[in-house]
């Protein structure tokens, strides 16, 4: 089959094509404008043809089916060409539902905050263990620098998101999947250019947990309000675990403690579970947050009866993913990171974990509020206040805040006013701004954006005379 993919230069796209290609499609795509790392590296890897948006490639390579990624609109001339031809559309979820994930065991990771590292740790633990799955992630895994696997097994792991599938397809993308086991980590209200408030959120949660049939199993937060009140008010009749801090859980987390050792991350973990108390592991991500994404994969191997095999070596082996408190350089002065966290939950958790570990005595973080509910006002005083955690702040304008109205859209003046009535240094980045100063203190640099900083990162590996940045 030849399947041709709108907006390939999307990490989801770009696995998508990742899987397809594995499996033996013939593979297309365009992009609009030229992708960036991570997916850029992926895509020149798979060698997969990519074409600026033309009618004429339609036509030219005459595909079984066309994939529509979210960027393209009703108006796409490639859209209406595929259209004018007869060529049936799918979102890329419903293309996986149809075509991918028949008669297969999928194992959906959901939630607000650390699903791709959940995703991803299931994904590597499954594969270390021999079980060949095929994954889907939305982030690089470190050991194989692809966010994709095509195994012959029938373990499917796919990371759960509940943004819209595509303009023709409105259905959240995790309600395409049909989860035989789903991990819910948390619940928080994002999405805002989609979601009206945290109800309408829950709400399609909701209908999430009411996808896993009696058979199926669903792992959840306990210590999440919302999870708690879903998972009450649900009709699912599936095997129904618990995790977390609270004594009410069924999986415990009684201590996570970062060690920042050898310029390596090192999170002692101890667990009271069902069957045994004060179970120990570690994991190389630091923080609480990342002990309690390691528990909830740790509480799904129980419940597919898989303890049985190396788990424990494989969560102590697992690398990590990119751009998730990804270290790009540390010496004894300084430590630089790359990290994800836009959502101001994330941002002030992931700040607070790297400080307790690294023990800076000066915290930089660099900041672009690039997502759809980031950019706009809703967020504002938890950005002020999450980001005050820092002592020095900058600021990046990401592209089309213009597009948002100004009664919605985030104001940047504003944060930069309300970080210095705290104490924090604050300056707007741009091309000229020199990031890093010399400075005798012990020094925590944070990335912080759902998009890479591709052009700040190669000037700071040129200052530093570096080529591992």
């Amino acid at each position: 089959m030849k399947v041709y993919l709108i907006g390939i230069g999307g990490i989801g796209m770009c696995g998508v094509a990742g899987i397809l290609k594995g499996l033996g499609f013939e593979v297309y795509g365009s992009e609009k404008d030229k992708p960036y790392p991570p997916s850029s590296e992926i895509l020149k890897k798979l060698n997969i043809p990519i074409f600026k948006p033309d009618p004429e490639n339609i036509k030219k390579f005459k595909p079984d089916s066309v994939i529509v990624g979210n960027i393209a609109k009703k108006d796409d001339l490639e859209v209406l060409t595929a259209q004018e031809l007869g060529i049936p559309l799918y979102s890329f979820p419903s293309f996986l539902e149809k075509f991918i994930f028949l008669n297969k065991k999928v194992l959906v990771c959901a939630g607000t905050h650390g699903k791709t590292t959940v995703t991803a740790l299931l994904s590597y633990t499954l594969e270390t263990l021999g079980l060949d799955p095929t994954y889907l992630v939305g982030g690089v895994l470190k050991h194989t620098n692809f966010n994709f696997r095509t195994g012959k097994s029938s373990f499917v792991v796919i990371e759960g998101d509940e943004y819209p599938s595509s303009f023709f397809d409105k259905e959240p993308k995790f309600l395409h999947y049909t989860p035989f086991a789903l991990i819910l980590t948390n619940l928080e209200y994002d999405h805002a250019d989609v979601y009206p408030d945290i109800e309408s959120l829950k709400e399609v949660f909701k209908k999430l947990v009411n996808l896993i049939s009696k058979d199926g199993i669903i792992v959840y937060n306990y210590d999440d309000e919302n999870l708690r009140e879903i998972i009450l008010t649900s009709s699912t009749k599936a095997k129904i675990i618990s995790y977390g801090k609270n004594s009410k859980a069924d999986f415990i987390l009684l201590k996570s403690e970062t060690t920042f050792e050898n310029l390596v991350f090192i999170n002692s973990v101890i667990i009271d579970t069902p069957f045994q108390k004060g179970l120990q592991f570690s994991i190389n991500l630091p923080g609480e947050y990342n002990a309690l994404n390691a528990l909830s994969v740790f509480t799904l191997l129980y419940a597919l009866n898989l303890l049985d095999s190396n788990w424990e070596e494989a969560f102590k082996s697992f690398p990590g993913v990119k751009r998730r408190q990804e270290i790009l350089y540390t010496n004894e002065k300084l430590v630089i990171i790359d990290d994800f966290a836009h959502h101001p939950t994330a941002v002030r958790i992931t700040i607070e974990e790297l400080k307790r570990s690294i023990k800076p005595e000066k915290t930089i973080v660099i900041f672009e509020p690039r997502t759809n509910s980031s950019k706009r006002k809703i967020f504002q005083e938890e950005y002020a206040k999450n980001l005050g955690i820092a002592d020095v702040v900058y600021l990046k304008i990401p592209p089309g805040l213009e597009n948002i109205s100004k009664e919605e859209r985030i104001d940047l003046h504003y944060l930069s006013c309300s970080l210095k009535n705290q104490g924090v240094e604050v300056y707007f980045l741009d091309k000229e701004t020199e990031i890093l100063k010399r400075d005798s203190k012990k020094t925590l640099l944070i990335f912080m954006s759902s998009a890479y900083f591709k052009e700040e990162i190669k000037r700071l590996k040129e200052k530093l005379r570096i080529n591992y940045i």
